[in-house]
């Protein structure tokens, strides 16, 4: 029997998903990387408990967004033939079997007992999903569809002699920055026949002002992987829904700017702690919730704090 390391606190990270939390909430933040801790053990808080429950729930355009990478993965990585209505076919059944599965969880609060699976937030709560909600994924799901096999970056993988080094795998690979742990899943990465390397960053929304930052991430876990120079690696933005795509080319001046960046992040995320070393929080209530009843409607953790 494999006995799970148990550790009193979450080892210490940065990621930008991590920094967006801070900024929506810091309660919401609390939950999340230090409320829910342990939650998985029998032994653990009632509250430790519900925190991890709640933290797993997805929500509808997550639950889109994640169905559609699962696919491109497979698509990319076993060279299947595609078109946008299989594509939508594919995408539209998995959801339906999630919706349905969601509601058949809600029934049994069998998520309350122990979340296995996924679970939609708007049937955890009781909602249901709105036709506006339904059409607005329809209308993604088809744009999408369309987006990636119009793509740039599936019309080179089909027609070159590319080589595919990761794509979407599931596990969990890392690259230290001054001594700090940043975990990083590329949706994307090969080298073309000029064997020049490309990160490729699959987008099913709109473009953010986040995207550059996250591709520079990803820059650092490729020359530290690969050990090859920044001049030969290429980023690229799909954005699936506007079906456009963003190339970046970044230099060492990014790169060292960005590592600034998470150096002032971390004197953001230590401020919360207790204990530096041990990654120790501060208690609960020093998490300040947010103020925004519209936010906090839409939040997974809304059980614990409305």
């Amino acid at each position: 029997m494999t006995n799970i390391e148990r550790r009193k606190y979450p080892e210490k990270s940065w990621s930008i998903s991590k920094m967006k939390v801070i900024e929506n909430c810091l309660r919401e933040y609390y939950y999340t990387y230090y409320g829910s801790h342990n939650g998985w053990f029998y032994e653990s808080s009632d509250e430790a408990k519900m925190s991890w429950r709640l933290k797993k729930l997805t929500n509808i355009n997550l639950m889109f967004g994640d169905k559609l990478h699962h696919l491109i993965k497979d698509i990319i990585k076993n060279g299947w033939d595609a078109n946008p209505k299989k594509i939508e076919a594919y995408i539209r059944k998995q959801l339906n079997e999630g919706v349905k599965s969601s509601i058949e969880k809600e029934k049994s609060g069998e998520w309350d007992e122990y979340p296995r699976g996924e679970m939609l937030q708007e049937y955890y709560y009781g909602e249901k999903l709105s036709d506006k909600v339904i059409g607005g994924i329809k209308n993604k799901l088809e744009y999408c569809a369309e987006g990636f096999i119009k793509s740039k970056t599936y019309e080179e993988i089909k027609t070159k002699k590319c080589t595919l080094l990761e794509a979407d795998e599931e596990k969990f690979s890392y690259v230290m920055i001054n001594g700090v742990k940043i975990f990083t899943i590329l949706d994307l990465l090969y080298i073309d026949e000029d064997d020049n390397y490309f990160i490729v960053d699959w987008k099913t929304g709109k473009e953010s002002d986040y995207d550059a930052e996250q591709l520079m991430v990803y820059v650092l876990y490729v020359m530290d992987k690969y050990k090859i120079s920044i001049e030969n690696i290429n980023c690229r933005v799909e954005y699936l829904l506007l079906n456009k795509y963003v190339e970046y080319k970044f230099k060492e001046e990014d790169i060292a700017v960005m590592k600034e960046k998470i150096d002032l992040d971390m004197n953001v995320i230590n401020a919360m702690l207790i204990d530096k070393t041990l990654n120790k929080p501060k208690d609960k209530e020093s998490f300040v919730k947010c103020d925004n009843i519209n936010k906090c409607r839409k939040c997974k953790f809304k059980k614990m704090c409305l």
